[in-house]
């Protein structure tokens, strides 16, 4: 009887330092993994605003608004090529498009002129189908619908006039980053065009007083600016935290990391 209450005690200390060895590494695992979710997070909106940022000067204002903790610039949302002219009017059909084209009071486009080798922009004034709109079909053999119409806003149709059929189309909105509150939680939002809610990207990030997203701006001397055609390069901090928390020390605790980015705008 001795024999067996003392191999059932012996028995008893060893299952739990099993369990709790179990409880620790459970823990740590929970842990690392909370990390690995932030800082990927952190790695996917940094690469978004990167991208959005090094396009924004492309569509002639790199940046329409600027803030501490959020961005307004004008980012490619759609494009196509030039299949076809209207013989009077200044409206293009366009082939091959991608995206979401349209004629709201923020959406402008850049058109490329043949034979004078740059970019024009053009306010987009009217979006529609070819029939609508009156080019039915595209100029080359097969005469295949446009996929899509778009008119500029010119005061005659010569103010178009090196827009020639093959030229690459593309279409800018505005688009507004910043953090926005859902469920008690901050996350990552992008506003775009006129649009009165943000749509959600990613988190959830540290609150804005804690400068969960933080933006800089700077000239191409390196200086910090508050003039937006002053503006040569922006440097932005992402401060993620973990959807769960983790056991930590004798509490449960979010996990927090952050990222710095500067990215030179091209002019």
């Amino acid at each position: 009887m001795i024999e067996l209450i003392i191999g059932l005690v012996v028995g008893l200390v060893v299952m739990s330092s099993v369990v709790q060895l179990l409880i620790v590494q459970g823990r740590g695992y929970r842990k690392q993994r909370e990390i690995i979710d932030i800082r990927e997070t952190a790695r996917e909106a940094t690469a978004l605003l990167a991208w959005d940022l090094r396009q924004a000067a492309v569509g002639g204002s790199p940046l329409t608004a600027m803030g501490p903790n959020s961005i307004a610039l004008r980012s490619p949302r759609g494009m196509g090529t030039i299949c076809a002219k209207h013989p009077l009017l200044a409206r293009y059909g366009l082939w091959k498009t991608g995206g979401n084209i349209l004629a709201a009071a923020d959406d402008s486009a850049l058109v490329y002129q043949i034979g004078r080798d740059k970019w024009i922009p053009l306010k987009i004034s009217a979006v529609g189908t070819p029939a609508a709109m009156g080019v039915t079909a595209c100029a080359w053999p097969g005469a295949r619908p446009p996929d899509v119409v778009v008119e500029f806003a010119v005061n005659s149709k010569t103010d178009t006039s090196y827009i020639k059929v093959g030229a690459p189309f593309r279409n800018f909105r505005r688009l507004e980053y910043a953090e926005y509150q859902l469920n008690g939680r901050w996350w990552l939002g992008r506003k775009t065009g006129g649009a009165t809610s943000y749509e959600q990207l990613t988190g959830p990030l540290m609150a804005p007083s804690s400068n969960g997203l933080a933006f800089a701006y700077y000239d191409t001397l390196g200086a910090v600016t508050t003039n937006p055609s002053a503006v040569g390069s922006v440097g932005y901090t992402l401060r993620p935290e973990s959807y769960k928390k983790t056991y930590v020390g004798n509490t449960y605790v979010y996990q927090r990391d952050s990222l710095t980015t500067k990215v030179t705008l091209r002019r």
